[in-house]
């Protein structure tokens, strides 16, 4: 086996993983919001225009995301000290 089939693979169990986790709801939530923002993805916006293929920032759908990851993350507390870090750094 290649060592791109090999990560498919691992890939392909992480997911499955992760399904498991976050239980049938949390599927459908995540795939409901995937395909709103794949229904949005031509959108009209003001202001600056997106590059080509980019979708408009959903700030709630982001959160709502972001929100049910923490939930099933390993370590949530240790993950969200590491991403205020990073985003301080970045907001500087």
């Amino acid at each position: 086996m290649s060592d791109k089939q090999k990560a498919i693979e691992e890939l392909k169990k992480q997911r499955q993983l992760a399904r498991e986790r976050i239980g049938p709801e949390g599927v459908k939530k995540l795939e409901k919001m995937a395909a709103d923002l794949q229904k949005n993805r031509n959108m009209t916006v003001s202001g600056d225009a997106l590059t080509d293929g980019m979708v408009p920032y959903d700030r709630k759908a982001a959160l709502e995301a972001f929100q049910i990851f923490l939930k099933n993350h390993g370590d949530p507390a240790e993950f969200e000290r590491r991403l205020r870090e990073m985003i301080a750094k970045k907001s500087h």
